[in-house]
C-alpha cells in the first residue's frame, strides 16, 4: 500500500489519545507521542509511529507498566541511578534525560543510568534536547539481544545505539545517531510493512544463512556494523546501560527489558559557548568544502539531512504507511471501546 500524507499535529494527537486511553496521563502521553512523531518528522519511520501497536500491546499484557513510579535510587550530584519501573521507555528515559540536563549545568558534567526500562525509540531524541542548554548530549541504550558475538552462533548482543548532538550556529546541531548493527532493527520492520525485501548483508536467517526476507531476518539475527568492530561498541554501550545501571544486559535482555544511559557535558566549562560554536562552524565549513567523489553534489555532516527533511514534513505533512495509519485506527477505536 502507498504512503498517505498526514499533519505532523493531528499524528501527534491521535498518538496521544490513544496511550491515554492505555492509563498513561495526558502530559506522558504527549511526551511519548512527541517522541514518536519525531522519528517520523526526522525521517527514521522504523522508530516513529509504527511501534504503536507493539507498545499497546505490550502495556496490555502488563510487560510495560502505564504508571511507572520513576524514581532515583542512587544520587551522588552529578552521578545518578534511576529505575523505570518498567514504565514506558520513551517517558522514563526523557525523565532520566531530563535529570542529565539538569545536573549537566549544575556540575558541568553528569551520567545518568536508568534501569527497568524498555524500548526508548530513536536515541537523537535525547541527544538534541540538551542543545538548548549549551550542552553536548550523548545517550545509549542496550536493546533485545539480536547479534551474535564476532566468531559467536548464539545471539548474547544487541544493536545497542547511541547518539551524541553539539550545538553549532547552523539552524542545526550536529547530531550523530546509529545502531552498532548495520542497520536499526526497526528497518525490519518497516520492510515488513511495506511488504519489501531487504537487502543482502542486513541481517541472517535463523540458521545463519544470509537473507533478503524481513520475515527470516526477524526471526535470525542482526550483522553488526564494521564486523568486530561494531560488535565491540555493542558491548561497551551495554556496560553503560546495562551493568553499570544495576539494570538488565547480556542474555538478561529478554525481548521487552533495557536500560539506558545519558551523559551530557557543559560546553562553558571549556571555553566560552560562542567560540565553540565559532569552532564548530569552521568544522563543518572545511567538510562542506570538500570535494566531492563522481555523482555527490556536497558533504554533509551528521543531522543536516534529518534536519531538512524535519522542515519539509511540518510544512508539508509526514509520508505515513496506510497500513500503519490503518493499525492507529484500528487502536483508537478498540481502546474508545
Amino acid at each position: 500500500m502507498a504512503d498517505r500524507i498526514v499533519d505532523a499535529a493531528s499524528l501527534k494527537a491521535q498518538t496521544t489519545r490513544i496511550f491515554e486511553r492505555l492509563g498513561l496521563p495526558e502530559a506522558d502521553a504527549l511526551v511519548v507521542a512527541d517522541h514518536l512523531v519525531e522519528a517520523d518528522l526526522r525521517g527514521h519511520p522504523s522508530h516513529g509511529v509504527i511501534r504503536v501497536p507493539t507498545y499497546v500491546t505490550a502495556c496490555r499484557e502488563g510487560r510495560i507498566n502505564s504508571r511507572p513510579n520513576i524514581r532515583i535510587v542512587e544520587d551522588h550530584g552529578g552521578q545518578v541511578v534511576m529505575d523505570a519501573d518498567n514504565g514506558i521507555g520513551q517517558l522514563a528515559a526523557f525523565r532520566a534525560n531530563e535529570l542529565a540536563i539538569e545536573r549537566g549545568k549544575a556540575h558541568g558534567m553528569a551520567g545518568v543510568a536508568l534501569r527497568r526500562s524498555t524500548h526508548c525509540g530513536a536515541m537523537a531524541y535525547y541527544a538534541i534536547r540538551a542543545i538548548p542548554h549549551g550542552l553536548i548530549g550523548w545517550a545509549t541504550t542496550n536493546a533485545g539481544i539480536n547479534m551474535p558475538p564476532t566468531g559467536g552462533t548464539q545471539k548474547l548482543v544487541g544493536n545497542n545505539p547511541f547518539a551524541m548532538a553539539v550545538p553549532t550556529d547552523r539552524p542545526w546541531p550536529m547530531v550523530l545517531d546509529m545502531a552498532t548493527s548495520v542497520v536499526a532493527g526497526g528497518k525490519l520492520q518497516v520492510a515488513r510493512a511495506k511488504g519489501q525485501p531487504i537487502p543482502l548483508g542486513w541481517a541472517l536467517d535463523r540458521d545463519g544463512n544470509p537473507t533478503t526476507d524481513p520475515h527470516a531476518a526477524s526471526d535470525g539475527s542482526l550483522l553488526p556494523v564494521g564486523g568486530p568492530k561494531g560488535y565491540g561498541m555493542a558491548l561497551m554501550f551495554d556496560v553503560l546501560a546495562g551493568v553499570l545501571s544495576g539494570g538488565r544486559f547480556g542474555a538478561g535482555l529478554g525481548e521487552q527489558g533495557s536500560g539506558q544511559f545519558f551523559m551530557t557535558i557543559d560546553v562553558g566549562r571549556f571555553m566560552p559557548l560562542d567560540q565553540f560554536k565559532a569552532r564548530m562552524d569552521e568544522l563543518i565549513d572545511q567538510l562542506h568544502g570538500c570535494p566531492t567523489t563522481a555523482g555527490v553534489e556536497q558533504v554533509f555532516v551528521p543531522g543536516e539531512i534529518e534536519h531538512a527533511i524535519q522542515a519539509t514534513r511540518l510544512r508539508e505533512g509526514i509520508p505515513i504507511e496506510a497500513t500503519v495509519l490503518d493499525a492507529l485506527d484500528r487502536l483508537e477505536h478498540e481502546l474508545d471501546g
